[in-house]
């Protein structure tokens, strides 16, 4: 799939750039955060994603076992620019993300 604007914006591209956060070791600070949404969520994996123009990356993962993944494969890719909340209870029944090789465990 190819993303068009607002994903290869460089405006905003820039701006994430200017955090220089990309690609730093993990915080502990991030990682409580992650675990601490994990348990209240009552879900085995928890991220804190931020996504360039090539790939979506995890400042904090837990349970997922990756750093970073393709756009392709990117929920948030997909829904990051959404004009509301998004809520996916199912990623296996959401056309957003049922056929994502991440949901359905195909490599």
């Amino acid at each position: 799939m190819e993303y068009d604007n607002p994903i290869r914006d460089a405006r905003r591209i820039q701006t994430l750039r200017s955090y220089s956060v990309l690609d730093t070791e993990s915080e502990a600070a991030f990682d409580e955060i992650v675990s601490l949404v994990a348990s209240i969520c009552d879900k085995p994996v928890a991220l804190i994603s931020l996504v360039d123009e090539e790939r979506q990356w995890f400042k904090a993962e837990l349970g997922f076992g990756r750093r970073e993944t393709p756009l392709d494969q990117s929920i948030c890719a997909k829904v990051m620019f959404a004009d509301d909340v998004v809520i996916i209870k199912d990623t296996l029944l959401d056309p957003r993300s049922r056929d994502n090789p991440l949901c359905t465990g195909m490599p």
